[in-house]
Parts: C-alpha cells; sequence; structure tokens
C-alpha cells in the first residue's frame, strides 16, 4: 500500500462552517483534524499542477490525469482508504465511544462499557445496551487521543485505556489579528478587522495517507493544503498495511465464534444517509463490505457535525448532511456461516453513503465480549 506523508513548513489552519463576512468584526475559529476530503482534495490539486493544467483538467485532456484524478464531476482511481495523525511518529487514533473518559485521582483513564442485554424502553429495537462500570462523571470522548499501539492493546483486550492526548498536547496555538488593506489607497479599511488562531506542532507532527489506489507522487515535493493555502512537504513510501497482526486477527476469529458478536469501530468520519446510521440499515439489519448482511445490535455514535463546502463546479454550497465522528461503534451480531467474512474486513473497509474514495468512513473489526445474565 501506498503511504503519502504530508508535513507542514509553517502554520496552519482549516477553516470551519463559520461564515466570515467582510465588513463585520470576526473571530475565526478553524477545525482539527480537517475532514478526509480536504486531504484528499490537496493531493489531487497538487498532482493535476505537477502534471498538467487545470484548464486541461476541466476540459478532460490529458488521459492519464484524468485516470487517476477523475474530471470535475466524477472521481478518477485515485483512493483514499484513511488519512491519520501522526505525532513523534506514533499514530494517533480516536477513543472508541464504548469508552467512558473519568477521571480518577488526578489522571484521566478511559473505561469500556459493558455489553448486556435491558428490557426497559428504548428507541432502539433490539435489548441490547451499553453501560457504564463506574458511577464517576463522564468528561466525554471528543478530540480523545491513544497512541495506536497502546488503542489496539486495550481494545483487542477490552482494558481500560490510559495515556490519553487532547490537542494541546500536541498543538500550539498562535493568535493572529489582522485587517483588510485597501491596495489602491495604500491603507487598511475600517471595520474589517479579524481574529484567528493558527497552529503548529509540537515536536514532529504529520498526516499520514493510506492509499490503495494511487499513481507515483514522487515528483511532487508540495501540496497546499488548509486556510491560505499553505505548502505542505509531501513524502511517498510504500508497505504493508495490516491493523492487527496475523496473530490477533487469529484470536479475534476465536472471539467472534465464541460470542457471535463483534463490533466496528470508525477510525474516520462518515457520512451516512440515515444520520447516525448507514443507509443499508432497514432498521434491523444493515449491509458491510458491499455484500455481507448483517443484525445491528446497538451503538455508541459521537455527537454529529455538519458536512458540506462549497461546489467549485456549479458555483453553490454543497448539501449539508450530518456527519458522524471517528470514534463511533456499531454491534453486531455475527452468524456462523457469516464468521469468515466478517474476519476478512477486520484489518480495514469503508462503511459510508458519501465519500468512500475521500476516505471517510473507515472502519476496522473488534471483538466484543457480552456480560452474562
Amino acid at each position: 500500500m501506498k503511504i503519502l506523508t504530508l508535513k507542514p513548513i509553517d502554520t496552519f489552519f482549516f477553516k470551519n462552517h463559520q461564515v466570515t463576512e467582510s465588513g463585520n468584526d470576526t473571530e475565526m475559529e478553524g477545525l482539527f483534524p480537517p475532514r478526509p476530503n480536504t486531504i484528499y482534495g490537496a493531493l489531487r490539486s497538487a498532482y493535476i499542477h505537477e502534471h498538467s493544467r487545470f484548464s486541461d483538467f476541466m476540459e478532460q485532456k490529458d488521459e492519464v490525469v484524468k485516470r487517476w484524478m477523475g474530471t470535475p464531476n466524477e472521481h478518477g482511481d485515485f483512493h483514499i482508504s484513511f488519512c491519520g495523525l501522526k505525532h513523534n511518529g506514533s499514530l494517533l487514533l480516536p477513543v472508541p465511544a464504548d469508552y467512558q473518559v473519568v477521571e480518577e485521582s488526578g489522571v484521566v483513564v478511559a473505561r469500556p462499557l459493558q455489553l448486556r442485554k435491558d428490557s426497559h424502553p428504548s428507541s432502539h429495537p433490539t435489548e441490547w445496551r451499553l453501560f457504564a462500570t463506574t458511577q464517576a462523571k463522564s468528561k466525554g470522548i471528543s478530540d480523545k487521543y491513544v497512541a495506536a499501539e497502546h488503542w489496539r492493546k486495550a481494545v483487542f483486550n477490552r482494558q481500560p485505556m490510559t495515556e490519553l492526548l487532547t490537542p494541546a498536547d500536541f498543538l500550539a496555538g498562535e493568535a493572529k489579528a489582522g485587517i483588510a488593506l485597501d491596495y489602491r489607497a495604500r491603507t487598511t479599511r475600517e471595520h474589517y478587522l479579524y481574529r484567528m488562531v493558527k497552529w503548529r506542532f509540537k515536536g514532529e507532527g504529520a498526516f499520514v495517507v493510506y492509499t490503495p489506489s494511487a499513481p507515483d507522487f514522487s515528483s511532487i515535493k508540495f501540496a497546499r493544503l488548509g486556510g491560505e493555502n499553505r505548502p505542505w512537504i509531501v513524502e511517498q513510501s510504500e508497505e504493508k498495511f495490516s491493523f492487527w497482526t496475523d496473530a490477533e486477527v487469529g484470536k479475534l476469529a476465536e472471539t467472534i465464534r465464541r460470542t457471535r458478536i463483534a463490533k466496528i469501530i470508525l477510525l474516520s468520519p462518515a457520512i451516512w444517509s440515515q444520520g447516525s446510521r448507514p443507509g443499508s440499515y432497514d432498521g434491523k439489519d444493515l449491509m458491510i463490505g458491499g455484500k455481507l448482511k448483517v443484525r445491528l445490535l446497538t451503538a455508541a455514535i459521537g455527537r454529529p457535525s455538519w458536512y458540506g463546502g462549497w461546489d467549485i463546479v456549479y458555483g453553490r454550497p454543497k448539501p449539508r448532511r450530518p456527519m458522524v465522528p471517528a470514534g463511533s461503534v456499531l454491534y453486531i451480531e455475527v452468524a456462523k456461516e457469516q464468521i469468515d467474512d466478517v474476519i476478512a474486513l477486520a484489518n480495514g473497509f469503508q462503511l459510508t453513503d458519501v465519500g468512500e474514495k475521500e476516505g471517510f468512513g473507515f472502519a476496522v473489526i473488534a471483538g466484543a465480549e457480552k456480560e452474562e445474565e
């Protein structure tokens, strides 16, 4: 699998849905991390700029560029599976939503929720629920990260997660104030003040893109990414991508054969046509991997945010859709004849109704235990 690493040269900023209107005092708040389509678009633009011209791309004159990057209306063969965040050499992953983040003796820890049946009335059609194991006040999982090795060990063994990180642990903010200029009069313009915070990584930080289908990016040294189109260094490498080791996959299969339950963990945000459920969900079952129909037992879904953007082809806003965050978890029932097919998806697949090629909805399979009745 091809790995594309993006490293910032200077400070960076990723704009959210906040309206910035000239003539008003405006305090801009960005978002972090950027959405997968932002990374995808930056790499796509960098490739087009290096190998062609955007006017030729619009007119579909270059067949190689068209093959990989498609047309203004369609995607090409370039496909992102997962866009992750690295800090000081470690891949950071979101704390799963089926964990409860609490503070114990001054230390923040995430403890796994317990899956068990409950007959009390609920809007969910099944009797399966997730319950906390502590009465401590929850701090929420939003913007909580764990190094991949610790994450994998904790999820695989259903253990608590410690050493939690927040953006403040790997990002440093630099406040900036500015005012618009009147270039003709060579003066500033009154009432055109803005304030914002730009970011830089503490230590070594980067975005790392895993792509199973991509052209050669070795000649591309920079990509323009984020607000003000700041340059980021692009580095290409090749490596075998396997989220779980072969031994872990074997043990995972044993666990699922014993419990007949697995969980799907989103490592990137997903856009589902039913809001908090995938479009294939019919009230009981959902489709995963394009062909496998499984029963949904319960879910732990983070608070959705709005996904939209600007349509450069038609010059208008894109339709806004709810986007469930990375870390959201779906528990599924696995029939005996489905076990091998579920295990085949363990190291990653896309579960999204929009933006599959752009890296949305990348998910992995993990084992699940149920509390005995």
